[in-house]
């Protein structure tokens, strides 16, 4: 009987990691344009991650500016020189921006995501880490800018940017022209309750 339940123990635990394994489907990489000070980045088409197997899913729209300031600073150099990093910091700074999940919700889905694009497991906790003791410091200033309606999704009048702009600038530009934000792509309250499940049920859950 002891050896049964082994076997079957066994079966489960291979059936729920190849469940998991099933659920690994990478944010697909999308084109970027930077600005001259090489720090910020307009995202150039729609990036959507899809949490695991689920149909709950996360679009950052078109225009929406980038720097990862929702990743401590001394992380930032690690995350803009490896890709695995990269897509799922942007989906985390988004969510920081629009705050439409709770920021501990925001930084699990960035844990999701950084598993699912297979960023190694010392590195991905490290950086879910440093974001929850750190992370309150951009969540504070987003929240700050969007009152001072600072633009952070540009408008797609204004995606061309002039050569030698900085986003320092462009932004201070489009603020006295009186720019305002172009309309975030929703995100559903079931995409962010996603992040309050444990990891496998996150992933392999529909």
């Amino acid at each position: 009987m002891g050896s049964l339940r082994r076997i079957v123990a066994t079966l489960a635990l291979a059936a729920a990691s190849a469940a998991q394994a099933q659920a690994q489907a990478p944010i697909a990489p999308v084109d970027f344009r930077p600005f001259s000070d090489g720090m910020h980045w307009i995202v150039r088409e729609p990036l959507t991650y899809v949490i695991g197997v689920s149909r709950d899913s996360i679009t950052v729209p078109v225009g929406f500016v980038t720097d990862f300031a929702s990743i401590p600073q001394a992380l930032q150099a690690i995350i803009r020189a490896n890709g695995p990093y990269i897509l799922p910091a942007v989906v985390h700074d988004y969510l920081y921006w629009t705050q439409a999940c709770t920021r501990e919700q925001a930084d699990r889905i960035m844990l999701l995501g950084m598993i699912e694009n297979q960023v190694g497991e010392v590195h991905r906790i490290a950086i879910h880490d440093a974001v929850r003791i750190a992370g309150g410091f951009a969540w504070a200033d987003n929240t700050r800018e969007r009152a001072a309606g600072l633009v952070r999704i540009l408008p797609a009048d204004r995606q061309r940017v002039p050569v030698n702009t900085s986003w320092p600038d462009w932004r201070a530009r489009l603020k006295a022209e009186g720019v305002a934000d172009a309309p975030a792509t929703p995100v559903s309250p079931a995409a962010c309750a996603r992040a309050d499940l444990p990891i496998d049920q996150a992933l392999t859950t529909r």
